[in-house]
């Protein structure tokens, strides 16, 4: 009887003896040493785990009992013959170590458990099996058999090329057999065949491995595939074992020799003997095949007309076959392959295919790593190539620079005889490319090709979207980096001639790669291929497997064994890792110790430095700036010390108390010298004490990012200094690289979540939301499918610059799950036993996410929406574990399995705000400004601003969002007003419309109209009439011409653009006022003449309208010359350049009107002299004081005031004196401040305090409850509104 029916007929039974399903508790995905029914695993003692699954809330185990029987039949019986744990009470259910009989060899094994909890039992699992491999030498039989020279044919220069091995053999077997089992081990890479059918689904078996240490073999059952004569084929590829570079570098790239074959078969028969087919000389070989080349850089030469017909089938004449030679013994040790083989784990359809002279390009519309599959067409001796490339030239040839001297070219050679619709792939290379060039193709269609994606066979574990789309689109870019780079061992990139095992490249990206990939298998591989790497002294290399000889004892990249290890602990609770990988760690140590630390505690040696920093000139791959680059002895000491921090935690789990008290003291040695050498500290130095963007000089080495962030995130800061060596980090994104990400591969590592961790997870969110270079989101924009090598990977040299690499994710997907998902594991209750749930709320932009995680013990999820005042969140966590869950409130609530529902409020930074919220989540320009707000006679709120690409952009229109009174939301941004002109408009002319304008086409390309810029709109609701809604019309504000629309139904349509008397521009910024029958505009005029402010009135409700002089002012010194050698700009924030030097009047605009008891008036207004101005009038407005400066700070930036019903005044404003020297101040903090006499001003209430700046422009009011309505532009990405109750000032 067939093996496999005979397995699933005893699975069947166990089914039907189980009985009725319980609907409360079921275990589900039972798993040895974490992987799914495994073939051939030669741990002795494997370790056994499980999940459970239930409906119900607060499902805890206590207690399972294992079965585990050598056969299905007693399984079925309820009979452990190999081990029956018995109850054995713990909540323990993920690596449980087998505990029975002792394990053979080559034999099977099958088990079920069943679970206790506190919500009751469950019934017995359904059965799973593992297998065991061969455990050592002596358990295999036959000979090493191949090739071990050059065919006919064969180069070996620095491109080598070596034709595939075919080796086959022939048997028969007499007798019933009950079960068959390959074990084979073919170098560099093999497909095995038995009586013509391929065994197994995987590709490029097996995973690769440094030769001389460890050579892995894979098992496959085969019980069904055999019959009484028999015949075995293999063909062997190179591989990494043949390698790519033949006598080329020697000193830096190992070769271990020839492909070569070890296989053994063993049968066992029902009477209970066995056989073992095993190869030797008997088998025959030949080089004479259709694989005539296979180089992992250069690809595949494929020449049907040398197929071999039915060569893995019986009766084939091998008699022009050599006899397989018996060749050397490659030294490393057979070890089973304990990790899941590559595999073909999708399929794409081109998106494109377009001719170009006698070829083809080929979009596949996503940079990966696989092949294609085509339908092979053309007559006997057509050659079909295909060359891979990541990207294109300009003039749409592939580019191929970057990929250095690799071919990447894949060749089939057409016979004549293949079948109707045959295809054809690759057998033994991989490419990473998005587009192909196609060549001795006739006439290629998309459907003729198929784009076949090879990775790791991985469970995918994770999803990840929210609100933002660029996000998104980075998370999708790295998914698909990730997935093209996992190919037996973390590789660097998939495309040119290195495809390296880089132990930098995967450091902290291991720990993010998980929260998508089940990779647990396949870096506890690499762990051993790190360890069995190390040199004899300790040094541990930088690429491992070491197929480049780099040991260039540096910290950083060796430090990845640790981090993996822990990694490996922490989300899937793995102690064996830090077990088997401590002693080479510790010898590491010391030898880092004994070479490379000064008797003062300082390690001396680094290599790579903050890898990959953006560069000062976008050519360059590296720079060469002082003011860029980290210092490499503090790169390394931090480093060391993080490792220190590892053992001691190593230790510690493994109850090495002795290990742990070393680590500690020489910790604490070391971080004393640590601070001693690197932290700079002047206390006081603050221009801006308290002001986030001017910390003291408090950090460390030259205060980059990177100098600052490793000591902050291991701990090394002294507690007296941690907030202002993270305001030195923060001022330096914010300020010198004016919102951009600065750090490269270990910098980024750590930085956002520790940006985070300090209270600034707003600027990590715009480091990660950036589209703009340089960012992760810059690659996105540029049309990036997966994560570039470097910054600048659309302009940098091609000598490095893959366009498919991880390394610079740093601990972007970390802090996806951890931060904004919320979603984290504990670090000493591992594999995510309790989970800890606390997503960054304080990130105002971030509207929702929905993220989910498999985690060992079954799904978690943190789903959340919210806005910037509530939150709804959906929660689960699996059967068997704990949770933690933190509310923005500040309470923390514990929980069990299960899933939950919190909608709660979010508190607002004081009591006093009662309503805090965006006008819009979404619209369909980019950016916003110069916000108004007014309040109609039924309640209603009325807000309007500009928007458009970019303020000045011709495309800036006026967009208006009402508030119905008592409507929880506003209005969709309508348009009120554009600056666009018919070629037929008589108003043209006023608003200085020419043919220099930007023109407008209609859907034909037509010329209908031209355009420019609508800046500063203003509403005021004229008594008893219309809402007027003023605005300007301009190219800049030189340009400005006055404009305003009417509205009859409070604010729902608008009437037509209405010019302005020549000369007027209405009010300015800030809304008017209307008093004793007068609306007086506060308005003002920038030019050449200096800021000078003047009023526009009208004693007929707008009809008609006069003008004051310029109101004069007193001297000031601008604060740009102030100091010699002060910034004089000319922008559009800080106005034209200033003429001349010294004293001048007061620069003052945009005045906003406050209404004294006495009946004077009093302005206050913008300036670019570091103070608020003000003047006087008492005379409804007609003549006004001298402008004088108050002592209320201006970051030369706009306010807004308002006279309250008490008679009390308001301010809204930022609450910075713009410094000496410099032009302005960040708009940020935006504060209110009250003053009883408009005199002297008392700040009550910060809104806005983030380092991120542009909380600008605001608008406020009064509304008839006595409540404030403020508006203001938040970051030019939205505007804001809050509503302030100043009875709860706090």
């Amino acid at each position: 009887m067939n093996k496999k029916i005979l397995i699933l007929s005893f699975l069947s039974v166990l089914f039907l003896a189980a009985g009725p399903i319980r609907a409360a508790i079921d275990v589900t995905n039972l798993r040895t040493e974490q992987l799914k029914n495994p073939s051939g695993i030669d741990t002795r003692q494997p370790r056994l785990g499980w999940r459970i699954e239930s409906d119900e809330q607060n499902v805890m185990q206590t207690a399972y009992h294992i079965l585990v029987a050598s056969s299905p039949e007693l399984l079925a019986q309820g009979k452990g013959d190999m081990w029956d744990s018995g109850k054995v009470e713990t909540d323990a259910s993920q690596w449980i170590t087998y505990q029975g009989e002792t394990l053979k060899r080559n034999a099977p094994y099958f088990w079920k458990v069943k679970v206790y909890t506190n919500k009751g039992e469950s019934d017995w699992s359904s059965p799973a099996f593992w297998s065991m491999g061969l455990f050592n030498e002596a358990d295999w039989q036959g000979q090493w058999i191949g090739l071990d020279r050059a065919a006919p044919g064969d180069s070996e220069t620095q491109w080598s090329r070596l034709a595939a091995r075919y080796l086959r053999k022939e048997f028969a077997l007499k007798k019933e057999i009950k079960r068959a089992t390959v074990h084979i081990a073919g170098m560099g890479l093999y497909e095995l065949f038995i009586n013509g059918q391929r065994i197994g689904d995987q590709v490029l078996a097996p995973a690769p491995t440094d030769y001389r240490k460890t050579i892995l073999y894979n098992t496959y059952d085969v019980t069904s595939q055999l019959q009484q004569e028999n015949a075995i084929g293999v063909t062997l590829g190179n591989g990494r074992f043949y390698t790519m570079r033949q006598n080329y570098k020697p000193y830096k790239i190992p070769t271990f020799g020839y492909p070569k074959l070890r296989l053994n078969l063993i049968v066992e028969y029902a009477d209970g003997s066995k056989e073992t087919i095993a190869t030797n000389t008997s088998w025959k070989l030949t080089t004479e095949g259709p694989v005539r080349s296979n180089n992992e850089y250069d690809g595949e030469e494929y020449d049907a007309r040398k197929e071999l017909g039915n060569w893995t089938q019986t009766d084939y004449d091998d008699t022009k076959w050599m006899p397989a030679e018996r060749v050397s013994i490659p030294s490393g040790t057979l070890r089973a392959q304990m990790m899941p083989g590559m595999k073909v784990t999708e399929t794409l359809k081109p998106v494109s295919i377009q001719k170009m002279g006698d070829k083809y390009i080929m979009d596949t519309g996503q940079n990966l790593a696989g092949w294609v599959r085509f339908r092979i067409k053309g007559q006997a001796g057509d050659s079909i190539r295909l060359h891979f490339a990541e990207r294109l030239e300009s003039d749409g040839e592939i580019f191929t620079k970057n990929l250095r001297d690799a071919h990447c070219t894949d060749i089939y050679v057409v016979s004549g005889r293949e079948p109707q619709g045959a295809t054809w792939a690759p057998r033994f290379v991989y490419h990473g490319f998005r587009y192909v060039e196609i060549s001795g193709y006739p006439d290629a269609k998309t459907e003729d090709f198929v784009v076949e994606v090879v990775e790791d066979e991985m469970d995918h574990t994770g999803s990840f979207s929210c609100s933002d789309k660029t996000l998104n689109q980075v998370v999708r870019n790295a998914f698909w980096g990730i997935r093209s780079n996992y190919k037996g061992m973390p590789v660097d990139c998939p495309q040119r001639n290195e495809r390296q095992p880089w132990l930098g490249d995967h450091a902290m990206g291991s720990w993010g790669e998980s929260m998508f990939f089940d990779n647990h298998a396949m870096y506890n591989k690499w762990a051993r291929d790190i360890r069995e790497a190390q040199r004899e002294d300790g040094c541990i290399p930088d690429v491992a497997p070491a197929y480049w000889n780099y040991y260039s004892d540096n910290v950083t990249w060796p430090a990845t064994l640790p981090l993996v290890c822990d990694m490996l602990f922490t989300n899937y609770g793995d102690i064996r890792p830090i077990e088997d990988n401590y002693p080479a760690i510790k010898k590491w140590i010391s030898h880092i110790r004994e070479y490379y630390m000064t008797k003062d505690y300082i390690i001396t040696k680094d290599k790579y430095g903050d890898w990959c920093v953006p560069p000062e000139s976008l050519e360059m791959i590296h720079s060469q700036d002082p003011a860029r680059k980290t210092d490499g002895a503090l790169i390394a000491t931090a480093y060391y010390l993080k490792v220190l921090q590892l053992m001691h935690r190593f230790a510690s789990l493994q109850g090495l108390t002795a290990d742990a008290k070393e680590w500690e003291d020489l910790e604490h040695k070391m971080k004393d010298a640590f601070n001693a050498h690197f932290l700079h500290i002047k206390e006081g130095t603050s221009l801006v004490p308290g002001h986030t963007l001017y910390p003291d000089s408090v950090f460390y080495g030259n205060n980059t990012v990177t100098a600052n962030i490793l000591p902050l995130a291991f701990g090394l800061v002294p507690k007296a200094h941690i907030k202002e060596v993270a305001k030195n980090a923060v001022t330096t994104i914010i300020t010198t690289n004016k919102g951009h990400i600065s750090t490269g591969v270990i910098g980024t590592q750590w930085l956002m979540r520790e940006l985070s961790r300090r209270g600034h997870a707003d600027v990590a969110y715009l480091l990660v939301t950036n589209d703009t270079y340089p960012s992760w989101g810059y690659m996105a924009a540029q049309g990036a499918t997966t994560i570039w090598e470097l910054w600048n990977g659309d302009t940098a040299n091609p000598g490095m610059n893959s366009g498919n690499h991880v390394m610079l994710l740093g601990d972007l997907l970390p802090w996806c799950f951890n931060n904004l998902a919320g979603i984290r594991a504990d670090r000493w209750k591992s594999g995510y036993k309790h989970i800890v749930f606390q997503p960054a709320f304080e990130i105002q932009e971030l509207s929702n996410v929905d993220a989910s995680y498999m985690s060992i013990y079954g799904k978690i999820t943190s789903r959340w929406k919210k806005t910037p005042m509530h939150l709804e969140w959906d929660i689960e966590l699996p059967a068997n574990t704990t949770g933690e869950v933190h509310l923005p409130d500040g309470r923390k609530e514990k929980i069990g399995s299960g899933k939950y529902h919190f909608s709660v409020d979010i508190p607002t930074r004081n009591a006093a705000i009662i309503s805090d919220e965006f006008l819009y989540e979404k619209a369909s320009f980019p950016e916003c400004h110069g916000a108004t707000i007014v309040e109609l006679k039924n309640g209603d709120l009325v807000a309007s601003f500009f928007g458009g690409t970019k303020e000045r952009n011709p495309d800036c229109c006026i967009w208006v969002c009402r508030k119905p009174k008592g409507a929880k939301e506003w209005t969709a941004p309508k348009l009120a007003a554009d600056g666009v002109f018919s070629l037929k408009d008589s108003q043209a002319a006023l608003a200085g419309i020419d043919s220099t304008c930007t023109p407008v086409v209609d859907a034909k390309g037509k010329l209908t109209a031209r355009r420019k810029a609508c800046w500063n709109p203003v509403l005021f609701q004229i008594p008893g009439g219309d809402l007027i809604l003023f605005y300007k019309i301009g190219l800049n504000v030189g340009d400005w011409t006055g404009w305003l629309v009417r509205s009859k139904d409070g604010g729902k349509t608008w009437g037509k653009r209405e010019v302005l008397p020549e000369g007027f521009l209405g009010p300015i910024k800030n809304k008017p006022e209307y008093i004793n029958g007068r609306i007086i505009c506060p308005s003002s005029r920038e030019g050449k003449g200096g800021w000078r402010i003047h009023f526009e009135y009208s004693d007929d409700k707008g009809k008609t309208w006069k003008t004051t002089e310029s109101v004069p002012a007193e001297l000031s010194v601008p604060t740009q010359n102030r100091k010699k050698g002060g910034i004089n700009v000319d922008d559009q924030e800080a106005g034209e350049a200033i003429q001349g030097e010294g004293a001048q009047p007061i620069l003052a605009i945009q005045p906003s009107i406050l209404k004294h008891k006495d009946g004077r008036l009093q302005v206050l207004c913008r300036t670019r002299n570091a103070k608020i101005a003000t003047s006087w009038s008492s005379d409804n407005g007609e003549t006004w004081s001298k402008v004088t400066l108050s002592n209320v700070p201006n970051n030369n930036s706009g306010t807004d005031a308002v006279t309250m019903s008490d008679g009390r005044h308001i301010l809204i404003y930022n609450h910075f004196s713009t410094l000496s020297g410099t032009p302005k101040g960040p708009r940020t903090p935006l504060c209110v401040a009250i003053s009883e006499d408009g005199i002297n001003w008392k700040p009550i209430l910060t809104l806005e305090d983030s380092p991120i700046r542009q909380y600008s422009y605001p608008s406020i009011i009064q509304g008839k409850d006595g409540k404030l309505h403020a508006i203001y532009t938040w970051r030019r990405q939205r505007i804001k509104y809050t509503e302030i109750d100043l009875s709860k000032i706090k």
